[in-house]
């Protein structure tokens, strides 16, 4: 006896196989989307590791107190013309208004010294000292590259710093008992020579490979100093 297949049986494998191919190109589509999104969810890990990394110099290279081993606020109002809502500059009281005059506070430095203002050239530096350097820095991850072995897709991230304008909307540090300050992203000032108290940190992350991939995060810095931790003398 001959061995055959019936008719139906070789239907049913052409029907099978029909939705096999069918489903093909769902199944690209699906593989597709999968890798665009993992490229995303790398980009987007991978710059906010870069804001943090930025994030982590000092406010200005002229903020380190090596004789008080902590960083000071600095004087913006010294310069001619800036945003300097922030600052109290006199002869008799160079705090912030609300700022406690006592050891291990934050506060400005003393009348006088060197550092007192700040280094205010934004530019891209051969050495990174504080989170202005950064600017224009960019930073390319080489999937090649045995140290960088955890990342799937080459990216590069280009960070840039701006200052923004913080002057007050109403009132005044002075004399006011209501002062209102608005927040604004947007509201950048684009003469360097006038250092205001808040910096912005943007990062644009684009995959080398020309994938459709363009992530940008932003991140804020404010000129408060630093507060030294007390300690009991024994």
């Amino acid at each position: 006896m001959r061995k055959a297949v019936s008719l139906i049986e070789l239907i049913i494998a052409i029907v099978v196989m029909g939705i096999a191919v069918m489903s093909l190109p769902l199944i690209l589509t699906q593989t597709q989307s999968n890798n665009a999104l993992a490229l995303q969810q790398e980009a987007i890990l991978s710059t906010k590791a870069k804001i943090g990394f930025i994030s982590s110099y000092p406010w200005d290279e002229n903020s380190w107190d090596g004789t008080g081993s902590i960083f000071r606020v600095l004087d913006t109002s010294a310069s001619p013309s800036a945003d300097d809502a922030f600052d109290v500059n006199t002869t008799t009281d160079i705090r912030r208004i609300g700022h406690i005059e006592a050891s291990q506070r934050r506060r400005l430095w003393d009348i006088g010294h060197a550092n007192r203002l700040p280094n205010n050239e934004i530019s891209a530096a051969s050495t990174e000292n504080d989170i202005d350097d950064f600017h224009n820095h960019n930073d390319d991850i080489n999937i090649t590259d045995p140290t960088q072995m955890d990342y799937i897709f080459a990216l590069t991230m280009n960070p840039e710093i701006f200052y923004l304008r913080d002057s007050l909307s109403a009132g005044n540090y002075l004399n006011s008992n209501t002062i209102q300050f608005d927040f604004n992203a947007t509201n950048i000032e684009t003469n360097t020579s006038r250092p205001t108290n808040i910096k912005m940190i943007a990062v644009r992350t684009v995959s080398q490979t020309g994938n459709d991939i363009n992530v940008s995060l932003r991140s804020f810095a404010s000129n408060i100093g630093q507060s030294k931790i007390l300690k009991r003398d024994w």
